[in-house]
């Protein structure tokens, strides 16, 4: 197995999420948050999120909904947000590394772990965006380890954007690829160039939350390190070289 950098000096990613998301056998919207709050140490904050405006029903009806967030909790350097079927963590920009990552990730899971609510879980997923900088399509192309040809026509200079599920190592790693991207950063700084995003998902269908969490932070290394490899692998090297990578 080849050896991936512990980090990257020009580091490009701009946002990372912990998700896990569970049957909706109860409104885990409206027990969830309260629940967290008294449970995490340190300031924190909460707010309700647009989603939670819309009626019930209508999120039951609608697929893209039912796993939409209805609120957050401002938690000192993350955010944890709260749906009916779903709970994530993210980090505020820039992100504190996977050292700090994990631990909060640990800590949010053992707070639901003692509200005894969440009795099964159907997947779980750590999900990566990286954006690389350029204003140069033909340069955002070279980027990535990718060779596509359609109608006869060869990518080189030209604007796209492409979506892949790859199945490898027991998980669906949801891979997107997209030039001439620009984002704003939470601290309203406004970036341009290549987006690669790998969303890495672990099914489990039935599982219960307690055997979830049993051997938890080795099942975080893993997938971890699962996404991690998939995004070094959409990357040709000399990409990588130019991000200066840092080996142990």
């Amino acid at each position: 197995m080849e050896p991936l950098p512990k980090r990257l000096k020009k580091e490009p990613l701009i946002d990372a999420v912990f998700e896990v998301r569970f049957p909706g056998e109860f409104r885990a919207g409206s027990l969830l948050p309260g629940m967290l709050f008294a449970g995490l140490d340190g300031d924190k904050k909460s707010e309700a999120l647009p989603f939670s405006q819309i009626p019930q029903a209508m999120r039951d009806a609608d697929a893209n909904l039912r796993y939409a967030p209805l609120n957050r909790i401002d938690w000192g350097k993350y955010f944890v947000n709260v749906g009916d079927r779903s709970v994530s963590v993210s980090f505020k920009y820039p992100y504190p590394g996977w050292g700090s990552f994990k631990p909060a990730i640990i800590n949010v899971m053992e707070v639901l772990k003692g509200a005894n609510v969440i009795k099964s879980i159907e997947r779980y997923s750590v999900k990566y965006i990286d954006l690389i900088p350029s204003t140069d399509l033909r340069e955002q192309v070279s980027f990535v380890n990718l060779d596509v040809t359609l109608a006869g026509h060869k990518l080189e200079g030209e604007a796209f954007q492409i979506r892949l599920e790859i199945p490898k190592d027991g998980f669906i790693h949801a891979v997107q690829v997209a030039t001439s991207a620009t984002v704003t950063l939470h601290n309203g700084e406004s970036r341009e160039g290549l987006i690669v995003d790998v969303d890495t998902i672990a099914k489990q269908d039935g599982v219960t939350f307690d055997d979830f969490l049993s051997g938890f932070g080795d099942k975080l290394d893993r997938i971890h390190r699962a996404n991690k490899e998939v995004f070094f692998d959409c990357l040709k090297p000399k990409t990588i070289e130019a991000l200066e990578p840092e080996y142990e």
